[in-house]
């Protein structure tokens, strides 16, 4: 059974589980698409009677993605159209308890760190990821990438980021890299401009990108050209390319539980399971527009959480074939 709810006016962008707790989950939403007018963090409860709006939080611009606070269970980052960070307490109403705006352009993705739980990362259509603490007014780390950035994530294994976006191109960027020096009476949180890795994994966009939770080189990336492929990034070179997807794939997610098994979401309004060994699992074909929002629940193997331009959230279960 697929829990199903709708939030008129607003399409979604992204969507979180709670790191914390099992009933929770997080939506990314922007009224016209996002594409002009004010945006809203939806925060939802799963119940017994189905999916419920717990709180909501409107912002300027659209939110484009969000990362919930890996050392404080109550709070979570909103990413915005118009530069803004946004860090909202879900226990209080209102405005948020932290903001921060560097960003020059649209912050497409957040990612909150599971090493360093004090850190958090985002990716800008300004071309940069910058490295973040919420006890700090300004960023500590920015690194430039080039080109607008769909996807920044936080390795589960060292202290690394990766990036990826519009050049075709998938950086790794290490956040122990020495820091040039500041000016003398200057700041300065700027960062290498070279990564430590610069593999082409497109010759169009890629839109989406994550880490392996349990083998530390494996990386899967999504975009344009519709297909996924697996790097290892040791060698480096495409382990596997996984096909299915009839327009661009907007978003690959690791499965938390898994090591062989991944899910994805694209335009062509389809969430796909897929297994290195076994191929494609299954399907979910329920959304109307562009699906773009996806998540796996960390508490409950086999759940899925997606959202789309339908202005509807599903959270399903992935059975054989199909999902339930």
């Amino acid at each position: 059974m697929t829990l199903r709810l709708r939030t008129p006016a607003y399409a979604h962008h992204s969507l979180k589980f709670s790191p914390f707790f099992e009933d929770r989950v997080a939506i990314a939403s922007g009224a016209n698409f996002g594409l002009v007018g004010n945006g809203r963090l939806h925060v939802l409860r799963i119940a017994s009677g189905g999916l419920q709006i717990e709180r909501e939080y409107d912002t300027q611009d659209c939110v484009y993605d969000i990362a919930w606070n890996e050392a404080h269970e109550n709070q979570i980052l909103a990413a915005c159209g118009n530069g803004a960070l946004k860090l909202f307490d879900i226990t209080l109403t209102g405005l948020p308890v932290r903001a921060w705006h560097e960003h020059t352009a649209e912050v497409m993705s957040a990612d909150w760190s599971n090493v360093d739980k004090s850190l958090f990362a985002t990716g800008s259509w300004d071309g940069t990821v910058k490295i973040w603490s919420p006890q700090r007014a300004t960023s500590l780390s920015t690194f430039t990438h080039g080109g607008q950035i769909f996807t920044t994530a936080f390795s589960p294994h060292s202290p690394t980021v990766l990036s990826v976006g519009q050049d075709g191109h998938l950086r790794i960027w290490d956040l122990r890299a020495p820091v040039p020096s500041a000016a003398p009476g200057g700041l300065n949180n700027s960062a290498p401009s070279t990564p430590v890795l610069d593999l082409q994994v497109g010759t169009d966009e890629v839109l989406g990108a994550d880490w392996n939770k349990y083998e530390p080189g494996l990386v899967a990336t999504a975009g344009k050209d519709r297909a996924i492929g697996i790097w290892d990034l040791r060698m480096p070179k495409a382990a596997r390319e996984l096909r299915g997807h009839t327009l661009a794939v907007r978003r690959v997610l690791w499965s938390p539980h898994h090591r062989d098994v991944l899910a994805s979401a694209g335009y062509d309004m389809t969430c796909r399971i897929w297994s290195m060994t076994q191929g494609p699992l299954a399907e979910h074909p329920d959304h109307t527009e562009f699906t773009i929002a996806l998540g796996w629940a960390l508490f409950d193997e086999g759940v899925v959480g997606s959202a789309a331009w339908d202005q509807e959230v599903h959270v399903w279960r992935v059975g054989k074939g199909r999902v339930t």
